[in-house]
Protein backbone atom coordinates (compact mmCIF):
# COMPACT_ATOMS: atom_id res chain seq x y z
CA UNK A 1 0.00 0.00 0.00
CA UNK A 2 2.62 2.46 0.97
CA UNK A 3 5.00 1.92 -1.66
CA UNK A 4 2.04 1.95 -4.61
CA UNK A 5 1.50 5.58 -3.25
CA UNK A 6 5.14 5.97 -3.27
CA UNK A 7 6.19 4.09 -6.61
CA UNK A 8 3.47 5.62 -8.49
CA UNK A 9 1.90 8.37 -7.42
CA UNK A 10 5.01 10.83 -5.74
CA UNK A 11 7.52 10.45 -8.12
CA UNK A 12 4.98 12.03 -10.99
CA UNK A 13 3.83 14.09 -8.34
CA UNK A 14 7.42 15.61 -7.81
CA UNK A 15 7.91 16.23 -11.44
CA UNK A 16 4.46 17.60 -11.69
CA UNK A 17 3.97 20.01 -8.72
CA UNK A 18 6.87 22.50 -9.81
CA UNK A 19 4.90 23.07 -12.84
CA UNK A 20 1.58 24.10 -11.09
CA UNK A 21 3.13 26.42 -8.47
CA UNK A 22 2.49 26.47 -4.93
CA UNK A 23 0.39 27.50 -2.68
CA UNK A 24 0.25 29.25 0.93
CA UNK A 25 -1.25 26.55 3.40
CA UNK A 26 -1.39 29.14 6.31
CA UNK A 27 -4.83 30.79 4.48
CA UNK A 28 -7.80 30.56 6.89
CA UNK A 29 -9.60 29.06 3.68
CA UNK A 30 -8.39 25.18 3.80
CA UNK A 31 -11.91 22.99 2.76
CA UNK A 32 -13.67 23.66 -0.27
CA UNK A 33 -17.41 21.99 -1.61
CA UNK A 34 -15.45 20.53 -4.78
CA UNK A 35 -12.15 19.75 -5.36
CA UNK A 36 -11.90 21.97 -8.42
CA UNK A 37 -11.74 24.54 -6.00
CA UNK A 38 -8.90 24.21 -4.21
CA UNK A 39 -6.26 25.70 -6.52
CA UNK A 40 -7.99 28.81 -6.26
CA UNK A 41 -9.52 28.24 -2.85
CA UNK A 42 -8.42 32.07 -1.69
CA UNK A 43 -11.31 33.21 -4.05
CA UNK A 44 -13.99 30.58 -3.80
CA UNK A 45 -16.95 31.74 -2.34
CA UNK A 46 -16.97 28.08 -1.59
CA UNK A 47 -14.08 27.29 0.34
CA UNK A 48 -13.64 28.29 3.85
CA UNK A 49 -12.16 27.63 7.35
CA UNK A 50 -11.50 23.87 9.17
CA UNK A 51 -9.54 23.88 12.23
CA UNK A 52 -8.71 20.75 12.01
CA UNK A 53 -6.50 21.20 9.18
CA UNK A 54 -2.87 20.86 10.75
CA UNK A 55 -4.16 20.61 14.37
CA UNK A 56 -3.06 17.90 16.30
CA UNK A 57 -5.18 15.49 18.21
CA UNK A 58 -5.56 17.15 21.61
CA UNK A 59 -6.04 20.48 19.83
CA UNK A 60 -8.91 18.66 17.45
CA UNK A 61 -10.77 17.14 20.66
CA UNK A 62 -10.09 20.45 22.84
CA UNK A 63 -12.03 22.96 19.84
CA UNK A 64 -14.40 20.35 19.26
CA UNK A 65 -15.56 21.11 22.99
CA UNK A 66 -14.83 18.40 25.07
CA UNK A 67 -12.27 17.52 27.85
CA UNK A 68 -9.39 15.60 27.10
CA UNK A 69 -6.38 13.79 29.52
CA UNK A 70 -2.93 12.87 28.53
CA UNK A 71 -1.54 9.85 29.64
CA UNK A 72 2.02 8.31 29.10
CA UNK A 73 2.21 4.11 28.23
CA UNK A 74 5.50 2.46 29.25
CA UNK A 75 6.30 -0.48 27.72
CA UNK A 76 8.36 -3.33 28.85
CA UNK A 77 10.96 -2.40 26.39
CA UNK A 78 11.43 1.23 26.99
CA UNK A 79 9.23 2.86 24.83
CA UNK A 80 6.83 5.30 26.14
CA UNK A 81 3.80 6.42 24.49
CA UNK A 82 1.41 9.50 24.81
CA UNK A 83 -2.40 8.55 24.60
CA UNK A 84 -5.50 10.71 24.70
CA UNK A 85 -8.65 9.63 26.88
CA UNK A 86 -12.01 12.01 26.65
CA UNK A 87 -13.66 11.39 30.42
CA UNK A 88 -17.21 10.62 30.45
CA UNK A 89 -18.16 14.21 32.12
CA UNK A 90 -19.34 14.48 35.42
CA UNK A 91 -22.70 16.01 35.05
CA UNK A 92 -23.20 12.95 33.21
CA UNK A 93 -25.64 10.56 34.45
CA UNK A 94 -24.28 7.62 32.19
CA UNK A 95 -20.82 7.63 33.87
CA UNK A 96 -20.68 3.33 34.07
CA UNK A 97 -20.42 2.94 30.69
CA UNK A 98 -17.48 1.39 29.84
CA UNK A 99 -14.33 2.60 28.44
CA UNK A 100 -13.56 2.50 24.60
CA UNK A 101 -9.99 2.03 23.28
CA UNK A 102 -9.72 3.52 19.72
CA UNK A 103 -6.32 1.71 18.06
CA UNK A 104 -5.43 3.35 14.68
CA UNK A 105 -4.15 1.56 11.52
CA UNK A 106 -1.13 2.24 9.09
CA UNK A 107 0.09 5.20 8.27
CA UNK A 108 -1.61 7.52 10.95
CA UNK A 109 -2.21 7.92 14.79
CA UNK A 110 -4.84 9.01 17.30
CA UNK A 111 -5.67 11.24 15.48
CA UNK A 112 -7.72 9.67 12.85
CA UNK A 113 -10.46 9.31 15.48
CA UNK A 114 -11.13 12.93 15.65
CA UNK A 115 -10.15 14.89 12.20
CA UNK A 116 -13.85 14.81 10.98
CA UNK A 117 -15.52 16.89 13.05
CA UNK A 118 -18.28 15.54 14.33
CA UNK A 119 -18.55 12.32 12.62
CA UNK A 120 -15.65 11.27 14.27
CA UNK A 121 -15.62 8.23 16.02
CA UNK A 122 -14.48 9.67 19.17
CA UNK A 123 -16.73 11.79 19.80
CA UNK A 124 -19.98 10.17 18.87
CA UNK A 125 -19.22 7.56 21.80
CA UNK A 126 -18.01 10.60 23.88
CA UNK A 127 -21.72 11.72 22.98
CA UNK A 128 -22.93 8.29 23.62
CA UNK A 129 -21.03 8.85 27.75
CA UNK A 130 -18.19 6.23 26.59
CA UNK A 131 -15.19 6.88 28.02
CA UNK A 132 -12.98 6.76 25.12
CA UNK A 133 -9.09 6.41 25.09
CA UNK A 134 -7.86 7.50 21.56
CA UNK A 135 -3.96 4.77 21.89
CA UNK A 136 -1.22 5.58 19.55
CA UNK A 137 0.94 2.81 18.56
CA UNK A 138 5.21 2.95 18.69
CA UNK A 139 5.65 4.23 15.43
CA UNK A 140 2.98 6.91 15.79
CA UNK A 141 5.04 10.32 15.86
CA UNK A 142 3.47 10.17 19.87
CA UNK A 143 6.64 8.20 21.19
CA UNK A 144 10.09 8.42 22.57
CA UNK A 145 12.78 5.46 24.15
CA UNK A 146 14.87 5.60 26.93
CA UNK A 147 17.56 5.01 24.77
CA UNK A 148 17.21 5.50 21.19
CA UNK A 149 16.07 8.71 19.28
CA UNK A 150 13.47 9.52 16.87
CA UNK A 151 16.70 9.37 14.03
CA UNK A 152 17.64 6.10 15.23
CA UNK A 153 17.42 3.32 12.92
CA UNK A 154 16.83 0.82 15.87
CA UNK A 155 13.87 3.26 17.24
CA UNK A 156 11.74 2.29 14.36
CA UNK A 157 13.35 -1.44 13.74
CA UNK A 158 9.96 -3.39 15.26
CA UNK A 159 7.39 -6.08 14.25
CA UNK A 160 3.87 -6.40 14.57
CA UNK A 161 4.93 -9.06 16.89
CA UNK A 162 6.86 -6.31 19.09
CA UNK A 163 3.92 -4.13 18.94
CA UNK A 164 1.54 -7.16 20.16
CA UNK A 165 3.55 -8.47 22.79
CA UNK A 166 4.75 -4.95 24.45
CA UNK A 167 1.99 -1.74 23.20
CA UNK A 168 -1.16 -3.72 23.37
CA UNK A 169 -1.08 -5.16 26.95
CA UNK A 170 0.90 -1.95 28.04
CA UNK A 171 -2.20 0.80 26.90
CA UNK A 172 -5.07 -1.67 28.05
CA UNK A 173 -2.97 -2.02 31.71
CA UNK A 174 -2.70 1.98 31.60
CA UNK A 175 -6.58 2.44 31.06
CA UNK A 176 -7.50 -0.73 33.26
CA UNK A 177 -5.70 1.14 36.16
CA UNK A 178 -6.98 4.59 35.55
CA UNK A 179 -10.50 3.06 35.43
CA UNK A 180 -10.60 0.45 37.36
CA UNK A 181 -12.51 -1.09 35.37
CA UNK A 182 -10.70 -4.13 33.88
CA UNK A 183 -12.96 -6.61 32.50
CA UNK A 184 -15.52 -3.91 30.90
CA UNK A 185 -13.04 -2.38 28.56
CA UNK A 186 -13.74 -2.59 24.51
CA UNK A 187 -11.25 -2.49 22.09
CA UNK A 188 -12.12 -1.21 18.71
CA UNK A 189 -9.05 -1.86 16.39
CA UNK A 190 -8.48 -0.72 12.72
CA UNK A 191 -6.52 -2.48 10.03
CA UNK A 192 -3.48 -2.76 11.92
CA UNK A 193 -5.27 -1.82 14.82
CA UNK A 194 -7.14 -5.18 14.72
CA UNK A 195 -4.13 -7.07 14.32
CA UNK A 196 -2.03 -6.58 16.68
CA UNK A 197 -4.93 -7.48 19.42
CA UNK A 198 -5.66 -10.45 17.51
CA UNK A 199 -2.15 -11.23 17.84
CA UNK A 200 -1.63 -10.05 21.64
CA UNK A 201 -4.78 -12.29 22.26
CA UNK A 202 -3.96 -15.41 20.52
CA UNK A 203 -0.83 -15.13 22.74
CA UNK A 204 -2.45 -14.19 26.28
CA UNK A 205 -5.70 -15.05 26.27
CA UNK A 206 -6.43 -15.48 29.86
CA UNK A 207 -4.78 -12.08 30.23
CA UNK A 208 -6.95 -10.74 27.30
CA UNK A 209 -9.85 -12.08 28.93
CA UNK A 210 -9.25 -10.09 32.29
CA UNK A 211 -9.12 -7.09 30.61
CA UNK A 212 -11.58 -7.05 27.48
CA UNK A 213 -15.29 -7.25 27.31
CA UNK A 214 -14.71 -7.79 23.65
CA UNK A 215 -12.95 -6.83 20.62
CA UNK A 216 -14.62 -4.81 17.11
CA UNK A 217 -12.68 -5.02 14.28
CA UNK A 218 -12.74 -2.83 11.71
CA UNK A 219 -11.33 -3.92 7.93
CA UNK A 220 -9.89 -6.78 10.07
CA UNK A 221 -6.53 -7.34 8.46
CA UNK A 222 -5.54 -11.49 9.20
CA UNK A 223 -5.62 -12.75 6.02
CA UNK A 224 -4.41 -10.38 3.46
CA UNK A 225 -5.91 -10.94 0.42
CA UNK A 226 -5.00 -7.75 -1.71
CA UNK A 227 -5.46 -5.87 -5.43
CA UNK A 228 -2.96 -7.39 -8.16
CA UNK A 229 -1.14 -3.71 -7.43
CA UNK A 230 0.14 -4.27 -4.32
CA UNK A 231 0.08 -8.14 -3.97
CA UNK A 232 2.97 -7.01 -6.80
CA UNK A 233 5.00 -5.17 -4.42
CA UNK A 234 4.08 -7.68 -1.69
CA UNK A 235 5.80 -10.73 -3.46
CA UNK A 236 9.04 -8.39 -3.90
CA UNK A 237 8.97 -7.61 -0.10
CA UNK A 238 11.93 -9.75 0.95
CA UNK A 239 14.36 -7.71 -1.87
CA UNK A 240 12.82 -4.33 -1.01
CA UNK A 241 13.19 -5.24 2.84
CA UNK A 242 16.84 -6.19 2.09
CA UNK A 243 17.77 -3.07 -0.29
CA UNK A 244 16.15 -0.70 2.65
CA UNK A 245 18.37 -2.56 5.16
CA UNK A 246 21.16 -1.95 3.23
CA UNK A 247 20.33 1.59 2.71
CA UNK A 248 19.87 2.00 6.81
CA UNK A 249 16.57 3.17 6.70
CA UNK A 250 13.97 1.71 9.05
CA UNK A 251 11.00 4.16 8.09
CA UNK A 252 8.83 6.07 5.71
CA UNK A 253 7.53 9.23 5.81
CA UNK A 254 10.10 10.45 8.54
CA UNK A 255 10.58 13.57 9.74
CA UNK A 256 6.69 13.97 9.42
CA UNK A 257 6.39 17.54 8.97
CA UNK A 258 7.81 17.40 5.43
CA UNK A 259 5.43 14.86 4.89
CA UNK A 260 2.46 17.06 5.67
CA UNK A 261 3.99 19.87 3.97
CA UNK A 262 4.40 18.14 0.87
CA UNK A 263 0.73 17.00 1.11
CA UNK A 264 -0.62 20.23 1.89
CA UNK A 265 0.71 21.63 -1.22
CA UNK A 266 0.12 18.75 -3.58
CA UNK A 267 -3.60 18.65 -2.23
CA UNK A 268 -3.83 22.51 -2.64
CA UNK A 269 -2.80 22.56 -6.69
CA UNK A 270 -3.55 19.08 -7.71
CA UNK A 271 -6.74 17.85 -5.24
CA UNK A 272 -7.44 14.99 -8.36
CA UNK A 273 -4.26 13.37 -7.65
CA UNK A 274 -4.73 13.56 -3.84
CA UNK A 275 -8.44 12.16 -4.63
CA UNK A 276 -6.85 9.06 -6.90
CA UNK A 277 -3.98 8.44 -3.63
CA UNK A 278 -7.05 8.38 -1.82
CA UNK A 279 -8.78 5.62 -3.96
CA UNK A 280 -5.86 3.45 -4.44
CA UNK A 281 -4.63 2.89 -0.92
CA UNK A 282 -8.31 2.28 0.44
CA UNK A 283 -10.22 0.98 -2.57
CA UNK A 284 -13.04 2.67 -4.98
CA UNK A 285 -14.96 5.27 -2.81
CA UNK A 286 -17.77 7.83 -3.48
CA UNK A 287 -17.72 8.53 -0.07
CA UNK A 288 -15.31 10.97 0.32
CA UNK A 289 -16.06 14.18 1.02
CA UNK A 290 -13.92 17.31 -1.29
CA UNK A 291 -14.31 19.58 2.12
CA UNK A 292 -12.08 17.00 4.14
CA UNK A 293 -9.37 16.71 1.51
CA UNK A 294 -6.80 19.24 3.24
CA UNK A 295 -7.70 17.85 7.12
CA UNK A 296 -7.31 14.36 6.01
CA UNK A 297 -3.98 14.76 4.46
CA UNK A 298 -2.61 16.25 7.23
CA UNK A 299 -2.90 13.27 9.35
CA UNK A 300 -1.79 10.95 6.56
CA UNK A 301 0.16 9.20 5.29
CA UNK A 302 2.27 9.35 8.51
CA UNK A 303 5.53 7.57 9.85
CA UNK A 304 5.41 3.79 9.90
CA UNK A 305 7.91 0.96 10.20
CA UNK A 306 9.37 -0.60 7.01
CA UNK A 307 9.85 -3.88 9.74
CA UNK A 308 6.03 -3.59 9.92
CA UNK A 309 5.97 -3.42 6.00
CA UNK A 310 8.06 -6.07 5.48
CA UNK A 311 5.55 -8.77 7.67
CA UNK A 312 2.54 -7.88 6.21
CA UNK A 313 4.22 -8.60 2.98
CA UNK A 314 5.12 -11.66 4.49
CA UNK A 315 1.41 -12.38 5.95
CA UNK A 316 0.15 -12.11 2.40
CA UNK A 317 2.83 -14.23 0.52
CA UNK A 318 2.45 -17.07 2.90
CA UNK A 319 -0.80 -16.51 3.61
CA UNK A 320 -0.72 -17.51 6.89
CA UNK A 321 -0.76 -15.77 10.30
CA UNK A 322 2.51 -15.79 11.46
CA UNK A 323 5.38 -14.12 13.22
CA UNK A 324 7.87 -12.20 11.30
CA UNK A 325 10.23 -14.47 9.10
CA UNK A 326 13.43 -13.86 10.36
CA UNK A 327 15.61 -16.30 7.84
CA UNK A 328 16.22 -19.77 8.42
CA UNK A 329 19.32 -19.09 11.08
CA UNK A 330 17.31 -16.38 13.47
CA UNK A 331 13.95 -18.52 12.85
CA UNK A 332 15.53 -21.63 14.57
CA UNK A 333 17.54 -19.51 17.33
CA UNK A 334 13.67 -17.51 17.92
CA UNK A 335 11.24 -19.77 17.59
CA UNK A 336 13.01 -23.52 17.78
CA UNK A 337 12.03 -24.06 14.22
CA UNK A 338 13.06 -23.10 10.57
CA UNK A 339 9.50 -21.41 9.77
CA UNK A 340 7.96 -18.67 12.29
CA UNK A 341 5.23 -19.63 14.67
CA UNK A 342 2.01 -19.85 13.86
CA UNK A 343 -0.93 -17.53 15.70
CA UNK A 344 -3.40 -19.78 16.50
CA UNK A 345 -6.75 -18.14 16.47
CA UNK A 346 -8.11 -21.00 18.22
CA UNK A 347 -6.71 -19.52 21.27
CA UNK A 348 -8.68 -16.25 20.78
CA UNK A 349 -11.73 -16.23 23.60
CA UNK A 350 -12.96 -13.04 23.42
CA UNK A 351 -16.56 -12.28 22.15
CA UNK A 352 -15.34 -10.42 18.61
CA UNK A 353 -17.42 -8.67 15.86
CA UNK A 354 -15.62 -7.88 12.70
CA UNK A 355 -16.58 -5.19 10.02
CA UNK A 356 -15.64 -4.72 6.36
CA UNK A 357 -16.34 -3.67 2.86
CA UNK A 358 -16.38 -5.49 -0.37
CA UNK A 359 -14.13 -2.08 -1.90
CA UNK A 360 -11.18 -3.34 0.01
CA UNK A 361 -8.23 -3.35 -1.41
CA UNK A 362 -6.42 -5.27 1.36
CA UNK A 363 -9.23 -7.75 2.75
CA UNK A 364 -11.78 -9.73 1.00
CA UNK A 365 -14.80 -11.25 2.26
CA UNK A 366 -13.33 -14.75 2.21
CA UNK A 367 -10.81 -14.01 4.49
CA UNK A 368 -13.27 -12.23 7.51
CA UNK A 369 -15.11 -15.95 6.95
CA UNK A 370 -11.67 -17.29 7.65
CA UNK A 371 -10.98 -15.53 10.55
CA UNK A 372 -14.66 -16.50 11.79
CA UNK A 373 -14.29 -19.92 11.14
CA UNK A 374 -10.80 -19.96 12.97
CA UNK A 375 -11.56 -17.67 15.84
CA UNK A 376 -12.15 -19.97 19.46
CA UNK A 377 -15.03 -17.42 20.32
CA UNK A 378 -17.81 -18.20 21.71
CA UNK A 379 -19.48 -15.31 20.68
CA UNK A 380 -18.48 -13.62 16.98
CA UNK A 381 -20.06 -12.24 14.09
CA UNK A 382 -19.02 -10.22 10.70
CA UNK A 383 -20.65 -7.53 9.01
CA UNK A 384 -20.58 -6.28 5.58
CA UNK A 385 -20.89 -2.16 5.45
CA UNK A 386 -23.18 -1.04 4.47
CA UNK A 387 -25.78 -3.83 5.65
CA UNK A 388 -28.83 -2.30 3.64
CA UNK A 389 -27.29 -2.42 -0.18
CA UNK A 390 -25.45 -4.18 -2.27
CA UNK A 391 -25.02 -1.34 -4.58
CA UNK A 392 -21.11 -1.17 -5.67
CA UNK A 393 -21.33 2.64 -5.25
CA UNK A 394 -21.50 2.94 -1.88
CA UNK A 395 -19.47 -0.16 -0.55
CA UNK A 396 -17.21 0.99 2.04
CA UNK A 397 -13.62 0.46 1.51
CA UNK A 398 -10.41 0.09 3.82
CA UNK A 399 -10.89 3.68 4.84
CA UNK A 400 -13.77 4.41 4.41
CA UNK A 401 -14.98 3.89 8.16
CA UNK A 402 -12.69 6.84 8.87
CA UNK A 403 -13.76 9.26 6.46
CA UNK A 404 -16.86 8.58 5.12
CA UNK A 405 -19.49 11.83 4.67
CA UNK A 406 -22.27 8.65 5.44
CA UNK A 407 -20.60 7.12 8.15
CA UNK A 408 -23.01 7.81 10.68
CA UNK A 409 -25.70 5.93 9.24
CA UNK A 410 -23.90 3.59 6.82
CA UNK A 411 -21.63 2.34 10.06
CA UNK A 412 -22.32 3.35 13.84
CA UNK A 413 -26.27 2.36 13.82
CA UNK A 414 -24.77 -1.15 13.41
CA UNK A 415 -21.46 -0.46 15.74
CA UNK A 416 -23.89 1.10 18.11
CA UNK A 417 -26.07 -2.71 18.14
CA UNK A 418 -22.64 -4.30 18.82
CA UNK A 419 -21.40 -1.84 21.55
CA UNK A 420 -24.97 -2.00 23.22
CA UNK A 421 -24.17 -6.02 23.27
CA UNK A 422 -20.90 -5.52 25.01
CA UNK A 423 -22.09 -3.51 28.12
CA UNK A 424 -21.67 -4.38 31.35
CA UNK A 425 -19.99 -7.68 30.78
Amino acid sequence: MLLVTTLTVLSLCQLYLPLTGSTDTNTKKNACTRFGDYPLKEHSPDCYENPNVLSSTVKMIRQSGYDVQEHDVVTGDGYKSRIFRIPVRDNDNRKNKQPVVLQHGVLVNSAVWTWAGNRSLAFVLANAGYDVWLANQRDSGYTTHKTYKTSDYNFWSNSLDTVAAYDVPAILNTVALATNKSGSIIYIGHSRGSTVLFMYACEHPEEAQKLLAGFIAIAPIVYLEPVSSIRIISQNGPFLGEFFQTLRTSVFFYPTELTVNFFQILCTNSPYVCLFIVNMVSGRTSQFSPEDLLAYFSIYPGTVSVMQLLHYSQLTNSGNFQKFDYGREENLLRYKQEKPSLYNLSNFKLPTYMFYGKQDVLLKEEGVKKIFQELGSSEKGYFKVPSGTEDDKWQFGHSDFVWSRYVEESFYKDLFKILDKLQAK
